[in-house]
């Protein structure tokens, strides 16, 4: 699978978890670890775009700026979020400002992004092996116990900020 199709799927698990947070009671067991699984899958995926993705793409740096300032909105509306209280009346709409946001980052991506911008050349033997690293490194990350750690103790400093 080559990397725009890594990003493009994970673009999709995002989006589906978010939908499924969406439809769960909110303040349930069910959205929490929805919630929970949704945070893992958001910092898995800033850590292949980051690690592998985007230095693939050093030529386009004015739009490798432009996705870490979408990264960095997106970790701050979630750090809004998560210093919400899912039993406020104004849960729902932080929730909703949060999906729109990380929602309109993949779509941006996929827009601007891939295929790779004009200054950027990349062959197709190329992007197979670098779909194939970002594959190897969600599983790895998925699989991990130390990320699953460190995820937890970036959403509580969050919380805290």
């Amino acid at each position: 699978m080559n990397a725009y199709d890594v990003l493009k799927e994970h673009h999709v698990v995002l989006k589906g978890l978010g939908r499924k947070v969406s439809e769960a009671p909110v303040n349930s067991q069910e959205r929490h670890e929805l919630f929970d699984e949704m945070l893992l899958e958001l910092d898995i995926h800033f850590r292949i775009e980051d690690d592998l993705y985007y230095p693939a793409l050093a030529a386009a740096s004015e739009l490798i700026a432009i996705a870490h300032a979408e990264h960095r909105q997106v970790v701050d509306q979630l750090g809004v979020l998560l210093r919400t209280p899912q039993s406020a009346p104004g849960y729902e709409d932080e929730w909703n400002t949060f999906k729109t946001v990380l929602e309109a980052h993949a779509d941006e991506e996929e827009r601007d992004m891939i295929p790779a911008p004009p200054p950027v050349q990349l062959s197709d033997a190329e992007l197979e092996e670098l779909g194939e690293k970002m594959a190897a490194r969600i599983e790895q990350l998925r699989a991990s116990s130390l990320h699953r750690l460190r995820t937890r103790g970036k959403t509580s400093l969050l919380k805290a900020i």
